[in-house]
């Protein structure tokens, strides 16, 4: 490993959407002693609320460092080289090749180097993404576990899928992309989430999770607000919202706003009726509301959602 850290060249094609990928936020990417970034295939539908994928090679002597605000998986595509890793506090040196797989949580701080040449496939994962799918799994609370070892074959083969979905600009369409997410965001909280801690004051339980669920599930169509979520459970408003958030990850405007598309998702999928009948089945002010989210959260059209193109 190189000793000294050398400031990034600015000539270096797309080190800068290197640095825009692989740290979204505080993360700092430096190559060290002739290295380079490139980003040879990226898809990022949507700037906040979703999944996104990306090629990065790395030249030899490269650190990433800082804390991202979002979910990073890392999948090695290249030949084997040293590498050293430290997340939260916790250090490995070894060697990482094909498969070798690196998770990092949103907040947590973040070191890697290389001793050689890689390349691989970064996936990044919004955490309202992964809280979302870790309710569906009734595992609210459980945290994404660092890893900086070892592999898993189920990831490597959705990050080569969408690894392949971005180089060809989408060929199956946005709904192939977004169930291929989900079957990313199902098998992290399935496989990749501690157990929840013992919280400081009592979360929702999981009784009281279930009635909010169908709650919500029979009432997508009428306006919910915080009044009529707390009384499902028996509490203030105000007390339900910091619960809420607390035991799901998100807060109680965002998981409905979430329900209400995954409904409107499927009703696309089918083709149940023109999408202003859809937007006021779900809950949705009128079609461009509805467009409007679709958009911001999958990254696509209402007809390209639908497996349109």
């Amino acid at each position: 490993m190189p000793a000294s850290v050398v400031p990034m060249p600015v000539s270096q094609p797309r080190a800068d959407a290197a640095i825009r990928f692989v740290a979204p936020s505080s993360m700092v990417v430096v190559p060290q002693g002739g290295g380079r970034v490139k980003v040879s295939v990226q898809s990022c539908p949507t700037e906040k609320y979703g999944v996104a994928v990306a090629h990065v090679s790395f030249g030899g002597g490269t650190s990433i460092s800082g804390t991202t605000t979002h979910h990073m998986i890392g999948v090695v595509c290249s030949d084997p080289v040293p590498a050293e890793h430290m997340i939260d506090g916790r250090r490995v040196h070894h060697r990482t090749g094909p498969g070798g797989l690196c998770i990092c949580p949103a907040g947590a701080r973040h070191f890697t180097a290389f001793g050689g040449p890689m390349d691989g496939i970064v996936m990044q994962v919004s955490p309202e993404c992964l809280a979302l799918a870790k309710a569906d799994l009734a595992v609210s609370g459980a945290t994404l576990i660092p890893r900086v070892e070892g592999a898993d074959r189920v990831l490597t083969r959705i990050a080569r899928v969408l690894e392949a979905e971005a180089a060809a600009d989408h060929p199956n369409g946005m709904l192939f992309w977004s169930s291929v997410t989900d079957a990313l965001l199902a098998h992290l909280a399935a496989h990749h989430v501690s157990a929840a801690p013992a919280p400081r004051r009592a979360p929702m339980n999981a009784s009281a999770l279930k009635r909010l669920e169908e709650y919500i599930h029979d009432n997508l169509a009428e306006p919910l607000d915080l009044d009529s979520l707390a009384a499902v459970v028996g509490c203030s408003r105000f007390h339900f919202a910091r619960l809420f958030r607390a035991t799901v990850g998100v807060s109680p405007h965002r998981y409905v706003v979430r329900r209400r598309l995954q409904r409107a998702r499927a009703l696309l999928r089918v083709g149940e009726g023109p999408l202003a009948q859809i937007a006021a089945a779900t809950g949705f002010s009128d079609q461009s509301h509805l467009s409007n989210w679709i958009r911001r959260v999958y990254g696509a059209s209402p007809m390209q959602l639908a497996g349109g193109r």
